[in-house]
């Protein structure tokens, strides 16, 4: 029991880890990073995307210096994103294939990282104090 607790708790270290990771990253772009609007354009479809969906959309902006940045972005997690359709985006202008686009920051999926890893780990920690 104290290594299946010890697992449980690792795994909610690693959770809550992604979670911060996540938080962090949107809160430095946010914070730190530039704006621009940008274009939503298609990806060329595979054949499996055909039967599941699109799996999401590129956006295109350009940077103050005049260089022109197009990043795959998945999924959108607020409404869809339709090619044609204007957004802002965040970049980092150290690095600006680091990209967060409005309405898609994922921060309900890192309040889940968080809350679940905590969860985890307090049950391991828990699970392998009381089995020792």
């Amino acid at each position: 029991m104290v290594v299946f607790g010890a697992w449980l708790a690792l795994a909610g270290a690693i959770a809550c880890l992604a979670g911060l990771a996540g938080a962090r990253r949107r809160r430095r772009l946010r914070s730190r990073g530039r704006t621009a609007w940008a274009m939503v354009l298609p990806t060329p479809a595979a054949p499996e995307e055909d039967r599941h969906g699109p799996s999401g959309v590129s956006v295109q902006f350009v940077l103050d210096d005049g260089r022109v940045i197009e990043r795959t972005h998945g999924p959108a997690r607020g409404p869809a994103l339709q090619p044609g359709q204007r957004v802002l985006v965040w970049y980092d202008p150290a690095d600006p294939g680091d990209v967060l686009v409005y309405g898609s920051d994922s921060r309900w999926s890192d309040r889940v990282f968080l809350a679940l890893g905590g969860v985890l780990l307090v049950v391991g920690v828990v699970l392998a104090v009381a089995a020792s």
